[in-house]
């Protein structure tokens, strides 16, 4: 009789145990992982009307960068709103505007992540120079998106970028 209670009892800590971990959240997923999320479900939504997909977009807790738009633009007029790592390559650009129409061109990030350094140096006199100075770089998930005639046509997603792969052409001085 003690042995049946024994393993009676086992069994239910052994299913509470079970309920426990099947209701623990989940990890979060690492930015490649997520990103390949953000390709498959902007995939599905080609040719859709550009709010639905800003909103699909906004959903997932990603901020406006960049947006501009244009029509019939040239390369050059496309090449002046490139970014440094977010940018058309001369093959995009002929693939996407070289037919003409009515684009918009949409660019938003997310902070997936930081990292923090501390730096210094030191003179030829042994004097500390810039000492323990600290210097946060963040990450981001970076969405590109492509609209003609206000339908989504093109899409290019970076998993990770950091600061000075957004800016202006410009890298980050310190």
């Amino acid at each position: 009789m003690k042995t049946a209670r024994f393993w009676g009892i086992l069994f239910a800590a052994a299913a509470f145990a079970a309920t426990a971990y099947a209701q623990a959240p989940e990890a979060p997923m690492k930015p490649k992982e997520q990103a390949k999320l953000y390709e498959k479900t902007l995939q599905e939504m080609m040719g859709q009307p550009f709010g639905k997909v800003l909103s699909t977009i906004e959903d997932w807790k990603f901020n406006a960068l960049v947006a501009w738009e244009a029509s019939n633009p040239t390369a050059k007029e496309v090449a002046k709103y490139n970014r440094n790592k977010i940018k058309f390559s001369k093959k995009e650009i002929a693939g996407i505007f070289g037919p003409g129409g009515a684009f918009k061109v949409v660019v938003y990030n997310k902070l997936v992540g930081t990292e923090t350094t501390m730096v210094g140096a030191v003179d030829s006199s042994g004097m500390g120079a810039g000492k323990d100075t600290t210097i946060t770089l963040e990450k981001f998930t970076v969405i590109r998106a492509v609209f003609k005639d206000n339908v989504l046509i093109q899409f290019k997603v970076w998993p990770i970028m950091d600061q000075s792969g957004m800016a202006g052409g410009m890298h980050l001085r310190y």
